[in-house]
């Protein structure tokens, strides 16, 4: 991850242009394989993370509203109260994620990295992704239970605060979830192990 250096000791200029070209095309790439590979492990994917997120809806609804949480291929179907009518009601939500493609592209195309580092941070980033797509799904599912479900009397399922509360982090999250919150995961984990590297550095020279 340094600057490359040319045979004078002085800063490779023609590298340091060239490096946001290499960057754009393994980011391409990567972008595309990413893609590729996600469509063939989402079933599976999906299930898991039905299985985290679906006991966590279940758990928190108070009202008893959802009915089930499942899986069904890229989708996750959740199941909750049906009308007076006996009509049963569903509400779909894409298991497939556009920030773990854009979060894997990421890491990816960052060139010149050790590939046990780049595992390392490939690793922690999926890590601190999946527990902000469960925490959307959940806001999602609940926010779309406030805007649509009343109880008999009219009044909302939760009370005002929850509900604006949840209303709020629902917005909040759709606007930062697929292009923010990977980069910002991305350039920690990197700005991370690079003062890491240089402190580390710095306490050997010290001894």
């Amino acid at each position: 991850m340094e600057d490359p250096v040319s045979r004078t000791g002085k800063p490779d200029k023609s590298g340091i242009r060239a490096a946001p070209w290499q960057f754009m095309v393994r980011f391409v790439l990567a972008f595309v394989l990413a893609y590729i590979l996600w469509h063939l492990t989402a079933p599976l994917a999906n299930r898991v993370f039905t299985y985290v997120s679906g006991n966590i809806v279940m758990m928190l609804d108070r009202a008893d509203y959802t009915k089930s949480v499942k899986s069904v291929g890229r989708y996750i179907v959740v199941a909750y109260e049906p009308t007076k009518d006996g009509k049963p009601l569903t509400l779909e939500y894409k298991g497939f994620t556009f920030n773990t493609v854009f979060l894997v592209a990421l890491i990816m195309a960052v060139p010149k990295v050790d590939y046990q580092l780049r595992l390392k941070i490939l690793f922690l980033g999926l890590v601190i992704l999946f527990p902000l797509q469960v925490f959307k799904f959940v806001i999602y599912v609940f926010n779309h239970y406030c805007q649509n479900m009343r109880r008999r009397s009219g009044a909302y399922i939760y009370p005002a605060y929850m509900f604006h509360a949840i209303g709020y982090a629902d917005r909040v999250m759709w606007r930062i979830d697929g292009q923010i919150v990977p980069v910002m995961i991305w350039a920690g984990l990197f700005y991370y192990y690079k003062w890491h590297n240089i402190f580390t550095r710095l306490k050997k020279g010290a001894r």
